[in-house]
Protein backbone atom coordinates (compact mmCIF):
# COMPACT_ATOMS: atom_id res chain seq x y z
CA UNK A 1 0.00 0.00 0.00
CA UNK A 2 1.40 3.41 -0.98
CA UNK A 3 0.49 6.06 0.85
CA UNK A 4 -1.10 9.18 -0.80
CA UNK A 5 -2.68 13.19 0.40
CA UNK A 6 -6.03 14.02 -1.08
CA UNK A 7 -6.36 17.90 -1.66
CA UNK A 8 -9.30 17.96 0.19
CA UNK A 9 -6.55 17.26 3.56
CA UNK A 10 -5.61 20.88 2.89
CA UNK A 11 -9.20 22.17 1.82
CA UNK A 12 -9.30 25.68 3.97
CA UNK A 13 -6.56 26.82 1.91
CA UNK A 14 -7.80 25.69 -1.29
CA UNK A 15 -10.14 28.06 -3.55
CA UNK A 16 -12.92 25.96 -4.77
CA UNK A 17 -15.11 25.94 -7.91
CA UNK A 18 -18.20 23.91 -8.33
CA UNK A 19 -21.89 23.57 -9.70
CA UNK A 20 -25.15 23.47 -7.75
CA UNK A 21 -28.75 22.98 -9.62
CA UNK A 22 -31.36 24.95 -7.59
CA UNK A 23 -35.05 23.90 -7.50
CA UNK A 24 -35.83 25.21 -10.77
CA UNK A 25 -33.10 23.16 -12.46
CA UNK A 26 -30.90 25.63 -13.39
CA UNK A 27 -27.34 25.07 -12.80
CA UNK A 28 -25.28 27.68 -11.74
CA UNK A 29 -21.53 27.89 -11.07
CA UNK A 30 -19.97 29.37 -7.94
CA UNK A 31 -16.55 30.00 -6.07
CA UNK A 32 -15.34 29.58 -2.53
CA UNK A 33 -12.32 31.60 -1.34
CA UNK A 34 -10.00 29.61 1.48
CA UNK A 35 -10.78 30.41 4.91
CA UNK A 36 -7.17 30.12 5.89
CA UNK A 37 -3.55 31.42 4.55
CA UNK A 38 -4.02 30.46 0.72
CA UNK A 39 -2.52 27.99 -1.49
CA UNK A 40 -3.52 27.41 -4.92
CA UNK A 41 -3.69 23.26 -6.49
CA UNK A 42 -0.41 23.96 -8.11
CA UNK A 43 1.21 24.39 -5.08
CA UNK A 44 -0.42 21.23 -3.60
CA UNK A 45 2.17 18.72 -5.12
CA UNK A 46 5.18 20.06 -4.07
CA UNK A 47 3.71 20.71 -0.41
CA UNK A 48 2.81 17.15 -0.41
CA UNK A 49 6.23 15.96 -1.69
CA UNK A 50 8.58 18.76 0.04
CA UNK A 51 6.87 18.28 3.83
CA UNK A 52 5.33 14.43 3.89
CA UNK A 53 7.92 12.98 1.43
CA UNK A 54 4.81 11.57 -0.37
CA UNK A 55 4.53 11.45 -4.49
CA UNK A 56 0.76 10.05 -4.59
CA UNK A 57 -1.92 12.65 -4.49
CA UNK A 58 -5.72 12.87 -5.22
CA UNK A 59 -6.78 15.88 -6.80
CA UNK A 60 -10.67 16.88 -5.86
CA UNK A 61 -12.21 18.50 -8.66
CA UNK A 62 -13.45 21.50 -6.63
CA UNK A 63 -10.07 22.20 -6.58
CA UNK A 64 -9.07 22.12 -10.38
CA UNK A 65 -10.53 26.01 -10.70
CA UNK A 66 -10.75 25.49 -14.98
CA UNK A 67 -11.05 23.24 -17.60
CA UNK A 68 -8.93 25.41 -19.81
CA UNK A 69 -5.94 23.98 -21.47
CA UNK A 70 -3.04 26.71 -20.10
CA UNK A 71 -4.51 25.93 -16.58
CA UNK A 72 -4.30 22.25 -17.21
CA UNK A 73 -1.62 22.08 -18.74
CA UNK A 74 0.04 24.74 -15.93
CA UNK A 75 -1.49 21.94 -13.40
CA UNK A 76 -0.15 19.25 -15.13
CA UNK A 77 3.40 20.26 -15.46
CA UNK A 78 4.24 21.44 -11.78
CA UNK A 79 2.99 17.08 -10.87
CA UNK A 80 5.84 16.13 -13.25
CA UNK A 81 8.00 18.83 -12.04
CA UNK A 82 7.63 17.60 -8.14
CA UNK A 83 7.83 13.98 -9.78
CA UNK A 84 3.86 13.59 -8.02
CA UNK A 85 1.24 11.36 -9.56
CA UNK A 86 -2.11 11.29 -9.21
CA UNK A 87 -4.03 8.25 -8.15
CA UNK A 88 -7.65 9.59 -8.23
CA UNK A 89 -9.85 12.28 -8.80
CA UNK A 90 -12.39 12.76 -7.03
CA UNK A 91 -15.74 14.32 -8.79
CA UNK A 92 -18.73 16.40 -6.57
CA UNK A 93 -20.50 18.08 -9.73
CA UNK A 94 -23.80 16.42 -11.22
CA UNK A 95 -26.80 13.79 -9.19
CA UNK A 96 -26.54 10.92 -11.17
CA UNK A 97 -30.05 9.52 -9.33
CA UNK A 98 -31.79 12.35 -10.19
CA UNK A 99 -35.02 11.44 -11.41
CA UNK A 100 -35.89 14.30 -14.18
CA UNK A 101 -33.78 12.56 -17.18
CA UNK A 102 -33.17 15.68 -18.71
CA UNK A 103 -31.15 17.13 -15.70
CA UNK A 104 -30.10 13.79 -14.94
CA UNK A 105 -28.41 13.36 -18.51
CA UNK A 106 -27.14 17.40 -18.06
CA UNK A 107 -25.27 16.08 -15.07
CA UNK A 108 -23.49 13.03 -16.54
CA UNK A 109 -22.31 15.36 -19.56
CA UNK A 110 -20.50 17.75 -17.20
CA UNK A 111 -18.98 14.94 -15.23
CA UNK A 112 -18.00 13.38 -18.38
CA UNK A 113 -15.91 16.83 -18.83
CA UNK A 114 -14.21 16.04 -15.76
CA UNK A 115 -12.94 12.25 -16.53
CA UNK A 116 -11.67 14.03 -20.06
CA UNK A 117 -9.51 15.99 -17.58
CA UNK A 118 -8.58 13.47 -15.20
CA UNK A 119 -7.11 11.51 -18.14
CA UNK A 120 -5.34 14.38 -19.25
CA UNK A 121 -3.89 14.80 -15.50
CA UNK A 122 -2.86 10.84 -16.06
CA UNK A 123 -4.95 9.75 -12.91
CA UNK A 124 -6.45 6.32 -13.41
CA UNK A 125 -8.98 6.59 -11.26
CA UNK A 126 -12.19 9.10 -10.89
CA UNK A 127 -14.91 8.99 -8.16
CA UNK A 128 -18.66 10.09 -8.48
CA UNK A 129 -21.14 9.72 -5.74
CA UNK A 130 -23.82 8.26 -5.81
CA UNK A 131 -26.69 10.89 -5.87
CA UNK A 132 -29.44 11.63 -3.12
CA UNK A 133 -32.83 11.47 -4.64
CA UNK A 134 -35.85 12.93 -2.87
CA UNK A 135 -37.08 9.81 -1.71
CA UNK A 136 -34.51 7.48 -0.89
CA UNK A 137 -36.72 4.52 0.58
CA UNK A 138 -38.72 4.46 -2.74
CA UNK A 139 -36.19 5.17 -4.69
CA UNK A 140 -35.81 3.05 -8.11
CA UNK A 141 -32.06 2.29 -7.83
CA UNK A 142 -31.85 1.08 -11.71
CA UNK A 143 -31.85 4.89 -12.27
CA UNK A 144 -28.30 4.74 -10.58
CA UNK A 145 -27.52 1.69 -11.72
CA UNK A 146 -27.81 3.36 -15.44
CA UNK A 147 -26.30 6.53 -14.71
CA UNK A 148 -23.15 4.29 -13.93
CA UNK A 149 -23.07 1.61 -16.66
CA UNK A 150 -23.10 5.19 -18.73
CA UNK A 151 -20.09 6.60 -17.01
CA UNK A 152 -18.33 3.28 -16.44
CA UNK A 153 -18.52 2.90 -20.33
CA UNK A 154 -17.11 6.22 -20.61
CA UNK A 155 -14.06 5.62 -18.27
CA UNK A 156 -13.13 2.32 -19.70
CA UNK A 157 -13.03 4.03 -23.49
CA UNK A 158 -9.74 5.91 -21.61
CA UNK A 159 -8.53 3.13 -19.69
CA UNK A 160 -9.63 4.76 -16.10
CA UNK A 161 -11.77 3.83 -13.33
CA UNK A 162 -14.94 4.88 -12.12
CA UNK A 163 -14.99 4.65 -8.33
CA UNK A 164 -17.99 4.72 -5.47
CA UNK A 165 -17.32 6.28 -2.35
CA UNK A 166 -19.56 5.62 0.89
CA UNK A 167 -20.71 9.08 1.08
CA UNK A 168 -23.78 9.47 1.76
CA UNK A 169 -27.10 9.44 0.35
CA UNK A 170 -27.86 6.07 -1.75
CA UNK A 171 -24.26 5.48 -0.09
CA UNK A 172 -25.02 5.76 3.31
CA UNK A 173 -26.40 2.15 3.22
CA UNK A 174 -23.68 -0.81 2.40
CA UNK A 175 -26.41 -3.17 0.78
CA UNK A 176 -27.13 -0.14 -1.79
CA UNK A 177 -23.67 -0.07 -2.39
CA UNK A 178 -23.17 -3.73 -3.18
CA UNK A 179 -26.67 -3.68 -5.29
CA UNK A 180 -24.93 -1.07 -7.26
CA UNK A 181 -21.53 -3.10 -8.01
CA UNK A 182 -23.44 -6.29 -8.83
CA UNK A 183 -25.97 -3.90 -10.85
CA UNK A 184 -23.51 -2.08 -13.05
CA UNK A 185 -21.27 -5.10 -13.73
CA UNK A 186 -18.46 -3.77 -15.21
CA UNK A 187 -14.77 -4.14 -14.42
CA UNK A 188 -14.23 -0.37 -14.61
CA UNK A 189 -16.72 0.00 -11.82
CA UNK A 190 -15.03 -0.38 -8.07
CA UNK A 191 -15.48 0.94 -4.78
CA UNK A 192 -13.45 3.78 -2.69
CA UNK A 193 -14.28 2.96 1.44
CA UNK A 194 -14.25 6.04 2.78
CA UNK A 195 -12.95 4.74 7.24
CA UNK A 196 -15.33 7.98 8.33
CA UNK A 197 -18.22 8.32 6.24
CA UNK A 198 -20.69 5.54 7.69
CA UNK A 199 -22.37 5.78 10.25
CA UNK A 200 -20.77 4.04 13.59
CA UNK A 201 -23.78 1.31 13.59
CA UNK A 202 -22.58 0.03 10.00
CA UNK A 203 -19.06 1.32 9.89
CA UNK A 204 -17.16 -1.85 9.99
CA UNK A 205 -19.43 -4.42 8.70
CA UNK A 206 -19.83 -1.60 5.26
CA UNK A 207 -15.47 -1.34 5.10
CA UNK A 208 -15.71 -4.87 4.91
CA UNK A 209 -18.68 -5.90 2.36
CA UNK A 210 -16.54 -3.00 0.79
CA UNK A 211 -12.97 -4.17 0.32
CA UNK A 212 -13.19 -6.89 -1.96
CA UNK A 213 -13.90 -4.40 -4.86
CA UNK A 214 -12.07 -1.33 -3.35
CA UNK A 215 -9.38 0.47 -6.04
CA UNK A 216 -8.01 3.20 -3.26
CA UNK A 217 -9.17 3.92 0.33
CA UNK A 218 -9.75 7.32 1.96
CA UNK A 219 -8.07 7.29 5.40
CA UNK A 220 -10.31 9.29 6.84
CA UNK A 221 -9.26 11.56 10.24
CA UNK A 222 -10.37 13.81 12.41
CA UNK A 223 -8.43 15.87 15.47
CA UNK A 224 -6.19 14.03 17.28
CA UNK A 225 -5.40 13.27 21.16
CA UNK A 226 -2.56 13.54 22.93
CA UNK A 227 -1.12 9.64 21.95
CA UNK A 228 -1.80 10.42 18.44
CA UNK A 229 -5.37 8.87 17.86
CA UNK A 230 -8.23 9.89 16.61
CA UNK A 231 -11.07 9.03 19.27
CA UNK A 232 -14.03 9.48 16.57
CA UNK A 233 -13.94 5.74 15.23
CA UNK A 234 -11.52 2.67 15.86
CA UNK A 235 -8.88 3.65 13.42
CA UNK A 236 -6.41 0.47 14.06
CA UNK A 237 -9.76 -1.94 13.21
CA UNK A 238 -10.23 0.01 10.20
CA UNK A 239 -6.92 -0.62 9.12
CA UNK A 240 -7.18 -4.31 10.25
CA UNK A 241 -9.71 -4.55 7.81
CA UNK A 242 -7.84 -3.24 5.20
CA UNK A 243 -4.95 -5.61 5.75
CA UNK A 244 -7.21 -8.80 5.90
CA UNK A 245 -8.96 -8.39 2.57
CA UNK A 246 -5.31 -8.31 0.89
CA UNK A 247 -5.65 -4.79 -0.48
CA UNK A 248 -2.51 -3.56 -1.57
CA UNK A 249 -3.38 -0.41 -3.07
CA UNK A 250 -3.45 3.59 -2.18
CA UNK A 251 -3.93 4.34 0.93
CA UNK A 252 -4.86 8.40 0.73
CA UNK A 253 -4.61 10.80 3.69
CA UNK A 254 -7.93 12.46 4.12
CA UNK A 255 -7.43 14.75 7.14
CA UNK A 256 -11.22 17.05 8.21
CA UNK A 257 -10.75 17.62 11.91
CA UNK A 258 -11.02 21.48 12.99
CA UNK A 259 -7.11 21.45 13.72
CA UNK A 260 -4.02 22.65 11.65
CA UNK A 261 -4.82 20.70 8.31
CA UNK A 262 -0.41 20.23 7.45
CA UNK A 263 -0.49 18.80 11.09
CA UNK A 264 -3.26 16.81 10.70
CA UNK A 265 -1.86 15.24 7.36
CA UNK A 266 1.59 14.43 9.21
CA UNK A 267 -0.35 12.99 12.22
CA UNK A 268 -2.16 10.78 9.63
CA UNK A 269 0.64 9.56 8.07
CA UNK A 270 2.10 8.63 11.43
CA UNK A 271 -1.32 6.64 12.47
CA UNK A 272 -1.53 4.70 8.94
CA UNK A 273 2.52 4.17 9.45
CA UNK A 274 1.76 2.78 12.94
CA UNK A 275 -0.88 0.32 12.02
CA UNK A 276 0.22 -1.16 8.37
Amino acid sequence: MEIAVSSWSLHRHLPMVGTRRDESGVKRSGRMEPAEEPISVTDFPRIIKERYGINKVELCQMHVLSQEPEYLAEVKGVLEEAGVSVVNMPIDVGNISLENPDWRAEDIAEIKTWIDVAEYLGSPCVRVNSGHPRDIEHFDLQITINSYQELAAYCASKGITMLLENHGGISADPRNIIKLVEGVASPAFKLCPDFGNFEDEVRYKGLKMMFPYAAIVHAKTYDFNEAGEQDRFDFGRCMEIVKASGYDGPISIEFEGIGDEYEGIALTKALIERYL
